[in-house]
């Protein structure tokens, strides 16, 4: 019988600590996280169904899962504290992670005086437990949803400060996110990425943040750049019209923010260079 990560880890913050540093890293995305649009290019996506097919491979999802959805699980990942793999009674390889929310929360918001709305969070968290997705590559087919469940933690906790009026001396639980199938078997088996994702989350649309995962899993660009409009057909549907103009529009607001994720775009030749990667 597994035993759950909130089992098995003892209440010493240093120990955690030691602990975490020791395990071998398993990132914060994966390739066909990032090369497939799983979650779509945009901060308010819909509940629906779809599917799409690029170089990369395939991807069918019934949900609403957009790059908010990212930020959240790439935020969970590139924080946590400690991680469990183990394997489940049909052999596959599972992963759980410790993490404190409210870090988390913190480290996603736009303001450094507060934290990222805890309804808006528990939303987030909730749309990747529902959504079902189905990848498939060359390498592997996997089905199911990201996030299988997410429990407070029975054994660790912190110590909250004791500047904190009506909080002083208690201990706030952290988290067990435990990964559901297909981030299970991603993060298994696919190559991995590891970066800090809040330059990304600092981008004000969703397409220019899921340009930037993209770029970050291309080993090499082309020096000539690549031509903008081909580029995003790789995670966007029927780019043209109305739609071509609006995406233009959104990666011209974020440009100097594109620049400093190492981004640059010359939209009269409608071609995208990569300066730092």
């Amino acid at each position: 019988m597994t035993t759950s990560l909130s089992e098995t880890i003892e209440d010493k913050e240093k120990e955690l600590a030691k602990y975490g540093k020791r395990q071998k890293d398993i990132g914060v995305s994966t390739a066909s996280l990032n090369r497939l649009p799983v979650f779509e290019a945009t901060l308010k996506p819909r509940f629906g169904e779809r599917s799409f097919e690029n170089a990369y491979g395939k991807v069918f999802v019934v949900g609403k899962l957009g790059q908010d959805h990212k930020n959240a699980l790439e935020a969970i990942l590139y924080k946590r504290k400690v991680y469990k793999s183990y394997r489940d009674k049909e052999g596959n390889r599972c992963f759980e992670v410790l993490y404190d929310e409210y870090e988390v929360r913190k480290y996603m918001s736009m303001s450094k005086k507060s934290a990222y709305s805890k309804e808006r969070y528990e939303e987030l968290i909730r749309d990747m437990k529902q959504a079902y997705i189905r990848i498939e590559t060359k390498e592997l087919v996997a089905e199911g949803n990201l996030i299988a469940d997410e429990t407070v933690s029975k054994i660790y906790s912190k110590k909250t400060k004791s500047n904190l009026p009506g909080l002083k001396e208690q201990r706030i639980p952290y988290v067990v996110l435990k990964l559901g199938s297909v981030a299970n078997r991603l993060i298994s088996e696919e190559l991995r990425f590891t970066y800090d994702p809040k330059p990304i989350m600092l981008l004000h649309s969703g397409i220019s943040q899921a340009i930037v995962r993209f770029i970050k899993t291309q080993k090499r660009h082309p020096r000539a750049g690549y031509h903008l409009k081909e580029l995003i057909e790789n995670i966007e549907d029927d780019v043209k019209g109305q739609k071509w103009y609006n995406i233009k529009t959104h990666l011209k607001k974020d440009a100097e923010r594109l620049r400093e994720n190492g981004i640059i775009i010359d939209f009269k030749k409608e071609r995208l260079y990569v300066i730092n990667n």
